[in-house]
């Protein structure tokens, strides 16, 4: 009986000693399920190739960024929103989604990029049903990803972008026939962003 306790001691310690093994396929590409579920509108299956991506990354020590699906879906949707036109090339796009990006981490505007979509007058539709409802591109999501990954065009201080000039001057102008022209412009501020 003593014997049965000294072993059922030892395996309980074992069992508690020993390295959880993780749950997430060390052969699968988590950030293309994302992809893949963003394209698709299916929070639940991107929310859990998020955890499995995020564990994945930790146990093996990849060094790669976060990437919050949710926040994946409102930067894919607000390009879409913004230069989701097929004929719009992938640079536009990701310059609408690194406005946000600059935004979030200037002291400028809003900490997270929720608060920067939503803040009033900046982004017209976010937080409507519309833009809850939109189901972004391919190329829109991965010129989020590529965001995510830490990938940038312009400057941190490119914090504006509209279909007019403001802040402290143009960094870039583009022009489309549909469209018109649209201005991606600088903060006023620019001592803050040296």
């Amino acid at each position: 009986m003593k014997k049965l306790f000294v072993i059922s001691v030892v395996l309980i310690a074992l069992a508690i000693s020993a390295p959880a093994y993780a749950d997430y396929d060390p052969d699968i590409d988590y950030t293309a399920l994302m992809i893949e579920a963003a394209t698709l509108g299916d929070y639940e299956t991107g929310s859990a190739a998020e955890l499995a991506r995020g564990e994945k990354i930790a146990d093996l020590g990849l060094g790669l960024p976060e990437i919050k699906f949710d926040e994946l879906m409102l930067v894919s949707k607000i390009i879409y929103a913004e230069a989701g036109s097929v004929w719009l090339d992938d640079d536009w796009k990701m310059c609408v989604g690194e406005v946000v990006f600059n935004r979030v981490a200037s002291p400028e505007f809003p900490d997270t990029i929720k608060e920067v979509l939503e803040q009033p007058g900046q982004y017209y539709g976010a937080n409507s049903r519309y833009f809850n409802n939109l189901i972004p591109t391919e190329r829109c999501v991965l010129a989020a990803t590529r965001l995510f990954n830490g990938e940038r065009l312009m400057e941190p201080s490119v914090v504006f972008q509209a279909n007019f000039k403001q802040g402290g001057g143009t960094h870039t102008a583009v022009y489309d026939r549909h469209l018109g022209w649209t201005y991606l412009c600088y903060s006023r501020n620019a001592e803050l962003y040296v």
